[in-house]
């Protein structure tokens, strides 16, 4: 296959390079690159906040957004568009163009052109990404990124190309089988970036006053892990809006906080699994405490720490044993443990998936064994959100071999891919707990149901959403974990918000003393 990239001469970023890098990846394409005789500048606005960024932050060699000349192109140059391809992806254009061939156009939030791509970022938010189809005479979905620092405009830039990158290549190797939306407007003003610019001037001293206010005055938000009991709930069911009135705080000492709850039963006691986070190192172990049968929680004790951050800690029961699979993405893989005895210690026992994943979720589904986890991109350009990307990867047991997907990532969008706790079935039906990341992390919970999950396709259906009232000023669940024990179902959820805040909405438990109090749920 021939694909041709028209680019303009003044305006050549890094990430040109990493999409013929792929390009050239998917069945051994042919890369071209023609040059647009039209050139224009890089908008002034957008230019100065890319280098007043570049110099506060310091250069990274492999960020996106750096500049290359026109030579970096050379060995893919071609003087005119060859007459023989197969596809041009056209980068230089702020309009489709009118021209006979397969033209392919990206699109930010229905309009062609960079300016719409940079107003977006500017404005705080990321665009929609989409591609023009000329052949198909309508736009080819890619989905929604995320964007984790809405006031950083190179790292916001940097995550949703990745995911263009992606889609682009995706569109040029696909003639069918994508669903095709209406033609966008052949011709648009493009949008100021002026206005936008100065909203995000404001963004950033908005968020440097604001985090040193709550340094200040000790009102930080943080996790926090919270547990009832159901009395026998169907697992679906979901409240409409989350009331901490309803929990038991898990108390922290306010050297450390709690998240990423799982519940686990074996031989009559039952286990909360947690990331604790102690504010000494910052980094993440696997703490865990018991729920007695009076309904008393102990407080957290650390059972597995590495020298890498560890969070997640899903814990199962599975051909004779006891595992867990934390997520451990700083390792740059998953690592399988294995339980010598409940609640620990804990022994690695394989690195299932040579890949950094975040929030590893084991599932069984039609004779094979799945884990569904957000990815960041390729290892040349992990440049992408961990809120907005799912990968999918089977295998006929638990130690292997396992294979991904080969539709990974199987879903780009910000609202329903980040996993937020175990898959659970209900009525013959698959059902993800996800987090919804469009307003910030684990800001709302949905259940998002599978429709299809095959070797080679992904569909799922989000039924349901859930959150903490905005008076509340909390968010989340950032997960939900439920556990049936005899005639009573347990759940445990996390929750983000001020210390303050957090007392006052749960239910009222002791400050531990020490490592071993108990706290009625």
């Amino acid at each position: 296959m021939h694909i041709t990239l028209r680019l303009d001469p003044l305006r050549l970023w890094r990430w040109h390079q990493e999409l013929i890098s792929q390009l050239e990846s998917l069945t051994a394409s042919r890369v071209s690159v023609v040059f647009a005789a039209t050139t224009r500048p890089l908008n002034a606005p957008v230019w100065l906040a890319l280098q007043i960024e570049r110099r506060l932050l310091g250069a990274v060699d492999t960020h996106p957004f750096d500049t290359l000349t026109p030579d970096s192109f050379y060995p893919w140059l071609c003087e005119a568009s060859p007459e023989q391809t197969d596809a041009r992806i056209d980068l230089a254009n702020d309009q489709i163009a009118a021209t006979d061939g397969r033209i392919l156009t990206p699109i930010y939030d229905g309009q062609p052109g960079e300016a719409a791509f940079w107003v977006a970022l500017l404005a705080g938010r990321a665009p929609a990404l989409a591609v023009y189809d000329s052949t198909r005479d309508g736009t080819i979905e890619i989905g929604q990124p995320a964007i984790e620092s809405p006031h950083a405009l190179r790292v916001s830039a940097a995550a949703v190309i990745t995911r263009l990158i992606t889609g682009l290549g995706r569109v040029a190797l696909d003639t069918q089988g994508h669903a095709v939306t209406p033609n966008p407007s052949a011709s648009r003003v493009p949008p100021s970036t002026i206005g936008p610019t100065l909203s995000l001037a404001r963004r950033k001293l908005s968020t440097k006053v604001q985090r040193a206010i709550d340094r200040g005055m000790g009102t930080q938000p943080r996790w926090a892990v919270a547990v009832r009991r159901l009395n026998g709930r169907a697992a679906l069911e979901l409240p409409t809006a989350f009331d901490l009135a309803d929990y038991t705080l898990l108390p922290d000492d306010g050297q450390r906080f709690y998240a990423d709850p799982f519940l686990f039963s074996d031989q009559g006691e039952t286990y909360l699994f947690v990331e604790e986070l102690p504010a000494a190192t910052n980094r993440g172990l696997i703490s865990v405490a018991r729920i007695l049968p009076d309904g008393s929680v102990t407080t957290p004790q650390p059972i597995l720490e590495e020298p890498y951050h560890l969070s997640y800690p899903q814990v199962f029961a599975r051909d004779g044993a006891i595992w867990m699979l934390p997520e451990g993405f700083a390792s740059g893989g998953l690592v399988l443990y294995r339980a010598d005895r409940l609640p620990g210690p804990w022994t690695p026992v394989a690195r299932l998936i040579d890949e950094p994943l975040h929030d590893a979720t084991l599932f069984d589904h039609d004779g094979r064994l799945w884990i569904a986890a957000n990815t960041q991109g390729p290892p040349s350009a992990r440049w992408g959100s961990s809120w907005d990307s799912l990968s999918l990867y089977s295998a006929p047991n638990l130690l292997g071999p396992w294979a991904p997907h080969p539709a990974n990532p199987v879903l780009i969008d910000a609202a329903a891919t980040r996993p937020a706790g175990p898959v659970f079935e209900s009525n013959g039906a698959l059902y993800r707990p996800v987090q919804d990341c469009r307003t910030g992390y684990g800001a709302v919970l949905a259940l998002a149901r599978i429709d299809s999950l095959t070797g080679h396709d992904f569909a799922q259906t989000i039924v349901q959403r859930s959150t903490f009232s905005a008076a509340s000023g909390l968010v989340g669940p950032h997960t939900l974990n439920r556990l049936t024990v005899g005639s009573t179902t347990l759940e445990a959820i996390d929750v983000y918000g001020p210390a303050h805040r957090l007392r006052t909405a749960a239910r009222h438990a002791p400050t531990p003393s020490g490592r071993a109090p108990r706290h009625k749920v």
